[in-house]
């Protein structure tokens, strides 16, 4: 949310427009993707109620660093304001917290009875949450 509404426009027909952008020319297979992660950044930005804030985040760094689709919009916006110094590291940081957090607490797949699991993931989970905290 810090990063994107300052770009957020003021008008709903604007917002409208921007956070549901032009797909017809990104694949078949990724559009439902885009598609999602517009519907949850309308969430996220406009009713500040989105789904899965940490999954979010690792989606929109992975669009920054990693996806050359040109869509448009708020995928504008991602790209300039989560293409930063640092942002492979933190992208990884960020995916390893959102798996073990999938993996073991959200979704419990797995039943986490590893006591040195637990430590060095809640470790990198703090760590990752005060580096998210900083400006």
């Amino acid at each position: 949310m810090r990063r994107l509404s300052p770009d957020l426009p003021a008008t709903e027909q604007e917002q409208k427009a921007w956070l549901a952008p032009y797909l017809a020319r990104v694949d078949d297979k990724q559009r439902p993707y885009f598609q999602q992660m517009a519907q949850n950044l309308k969430r996220t930005l406009v009713f500040k109620n989105g789904i899965s804030p940490l999954g979010l985040l690792r989606g929109c760094l992975d669009y920054a660093l990693n996806d050359n689709t040109r869509i448009g919009g708020v995928f504008d916006a991602i790209r300039n304001r989560f293409k930063v110094q640092g942002g492979r590291d933190l992208l990884a940081t960020v995916t390893d917290i959102n798996n073990f957090r999938n993996t073991y607490v959200a979704h419990q797949e797995k039943e986490l009875t590893d006591a040195g699991l637990a430590e060095k993931n809640l470790k990198q989970w703090i760590h990752g949450l005060r580096r998210l905290s900083e400006p």
